[in-house]
């Protein structure tokens, strides 16, 4: 069945009754590329085929309506076939006075496929915001762009030459030799065309696109055409651009803020390590109570300071996303016990009592956090100490399940008086980052604890709430998961046996466990003393160096032939940051000079990856300023203990 291209002008013409034309419209003249002229009579039949001609003759005698296919003449020289309908022309008296003819042109199914090819490319491309090129002849630069593309650059269609040569030219300089090599690339290799680039677009300007394209192969494998597009990616860009100088910028303050709090964290560590090292020592020895009261004075707010430090430290690594918990199996009584000790004297110095209600018995045992258990009880019950000022306080524990079946240790913490007004729990426990409170208020502390201590709750598997009223004080509730306790042994243990078992516990502690000579090297004379009164007093003798040259200096003149170096000492206490060599560079050469005992870093450094760095340098292990008594001893005797094993084995 014969398609028609009904898109196209009808061709039309009049005759008489003796087959002479006396009429065309323009759609024919424009066909035949013809004047008027020129058809007039019989001269139009030179656009029939000669094969057609004679059968249209014969028809049109017939003098009755007809059609026919035939092949007219286009002014190209090629000829198209038409469906020719003639219908007879009556004069006045109804008499046959000739014809009336239109002629459609008819396409093959070639013709009606290219014709939708044509017009589907042609809706694509008012459809699409990207530009279209076409390189079809390579003998040449010439190509052809869609006005789409034209008009991304800036330019009316047809209004510069579409060819390489002018893509070349738009090309910025800087992108020109990549972009000319990818293409060349693309079509030596068949690859597909794929860059980022900026155009020079009308005005001056430079912008960025993205230009896409593919190669099209003969039968032989050669490339014969490559055809792409063109789209506007310089939005993005900038975008990309403001986002990367953005994160920079944002780079550089958390590396200044590490490094200022690193550095505040470090000056307020080491004479704290002095401060209260000594008072502890006081305390422990003396016997006058106003003397005792004052020294109790000084290690607390020694002790406030140091836990204001660990919070700026603690927000700092949430803010950086290294904020950390280890669940790992520990005694829930044995932590509420040290929290009871460390805050019922603060509690007594407002004249508070504080009160531990266990509501039922406590699981032995518990898959938690116990450090950051402490923590949480510290920060949620010191807040609450110090914003009453009369009365008492208590912390409720009891087992609870959760409605999905988990289990959960409950807090309750209580207060007497007027409470903690719901402005300042707000303010308190309100989020905030380390810069809004750089300058804290320390008439009313730094809130840091609570907001913190929410964090922590979350990390643990549970929530916090709290209930305020007027008259009758403040409630803060929270929990802590526990994992499943349903088949672990349960026990109520009294406070006066708990005690007892730490007292014993630390007292066990007090005392390295083996004879043992020291090597500390320290530069601050007052930590030298108290760490040398510390470790006396533990049992081990103690040498005292102030730099790590003179260690290295005096344990290399003090070897003797055939022994290792340093074999005189058991272990070194390393200081890290000291004048003329420092603590890592002093391990490092020790350990590459053969030094094989325990080395151990004493840091006023106590960011997260400050232990890593520490143990990267040849360290065994790491101890915070301010030191702690019984977890230096601990340490001490850990590694003493683990560098023992392997002798045993080899002797």
């Amino acid at each position: 069945m014969p398609v028609y291209d009904t898109t196209n002008p009808i061709l039309t013409w009049a005759s008489g009754p003796n087959q002479k034309a006396y009429f065309f419209n323009q759609s024919w003249l424009d066909f035949t590329g013809s004047q008027l002229q020129q058809n007039i009579n019989e001269g139009w039949f030179q656009f029939i085929h000669p094969e057609d001609l004679a059968l249209y003759q014969s028809a049109q005698a017939a003098e009755k309506p007809f059609q026919l296919d035939i092949r007219l003449k286009k002014h190209d020289g090629f000829y198209r076939w038409f469906l020719c309908n003639a219908v007879p022309s009556p004069n006045s008296a109804g008499e046959f006075s000739g014809y009336f003819t239109a002629n459609t042109e008819i396409l093959t199914q070639t013709e009606t496929d290219q014709k939708a090819i044509e017009e589907r490319f042609e809706l694509f491309l008012n459809c699409t915001n990207d530009g279209i090129w076409d390189w079809v002849d390579f003998k040449t630069n010439e190509q052809w762009w869609s006005p789409q593309f034209y008009e991304l650059i800036g330019y009316q269609d047809q209004e510069i030459q579409p060819s390489l040569d002018t893509f070349k030219r738009l090309l910025h300089q800087e992108d020109a030799p990549k972009t000319i090599q990818a293409i060349n690339k693309a079509l030596e290799q068949g690859l597909p065309f794929d860059l980022e680039y900026r155009l020079r677009v009308k005005g001056g300007e430079y912008r960025w696109f993205r230009g896409s394209a593919k190669v099209l192969h003969n039968s032989e494998g050669r490339v014969v055409r490559m055809t792409g597009s063109l789209s506007d990616i310089h939005a993005r860009i900038l975008a990309e651009v403001e986002l990367k100088a953005a994160r920079n910028k944002s780079a550089q303050a958390t590396e200044v803020k590490n490094a200022f709090l690193s550095m505040i964290s470090h000056e307020i560590r080491t004479p704290l390590t002095s401060i209260l090292g000594f008072s502890e020592i006081l305390i422990e020895s003396g016997d006058d109570p106003d003397t005792l009261n004052t020294l109790e004075i000084i290690h607390a707010n020694g002790e406030y300071l140091l836990n204001t430090i660990n919070d700026f430290q603690d927000l700092s690594r949430i803010e950086d996303g290294q904020f950390a918990t280890e669940i790992l199996e520990c005694c829930p009584a044995t932590v509420i016990d040290n929290v009871r000790n460390l805050l019922k004297k603060k509690a007594e110095s407002k004249n508070l009592q504080f009160e531990i209600e266990q509501g039922c018995e406590l699981p032995e045992t518990i898959k938690s956090d116990p450090i950051r258990l402490k923590q949480i009880l510290l920060n949620v019950v010191g807040t609450v100490i110090r914003y009453t000022e009369e009365g008492h306080i208590k912390l409720g524990i009891e087992t609870t399940v959760a409605e999905n079946r988990t289990h959960h240790l409950t807090f309750k913490v209580t207060n007497t008086g007027m409470g903690i007004s719901s402005e300042l729990l707000d303010h308190l426990f309100a989020p905030c980052s380390l810069t809004d409170v750089l300058v804290p208020d320390f008439g009313v502390g730094t809130g840091l604890g609570l907001m913190i201590s929410n964090q922590l709750i979350e990390r643990l598997g549970g929530d916090i709430r709290v209930d305020y009223r007027d008259q009758s004080g403040t409630t803060i509730e929270f929990s802590i998961a526990t994992g499943d306790i349903s088949k672990v042994k349960m026990e109520k243990v009294s406070a006066s046996k708990r005690l007892l078992e730490i007292k014993s516990s630390k007292s066990a502690h007090d005392f390295i466990k083996q004879d043992c000579r020291i090597l500390l090297v320290e530069d601050g004379i007052y930590n030298q003393r108290l760490i040398n009164f510390l470790l006396t007093k533990a049992g081990a003798e103690i040498h005292i160096l102030e730099n790590g040259q003179r260690a290295i200096d005096e344990l290399l003149q003090s070897q003797t032939a055939g022994d290792p170096l340093g074999e005189i000492y058991d272990l070194i206490l390393m200081d890290i940051q000291m004048p003329v060599l420092d603590g890592y560079t002093t391990t490092r050469q020790l350990r590459s000079l053969g030094f094989t005992k325990p080395i151990i870093a004493l840091t006023a450094h106590a960011m997260t990856h400050d232990r890593q760095k520490c143990l990267d340098a040849g360290c065994d292990d790491y101890l915070s300023k301010p030191i702690d008594r019984r977890k230096m001893i601990q340490v001490i005797n850990s590694v003493l203990q683990r560098r023992a094993k392997p002798n045993l084995v080899t002797k």
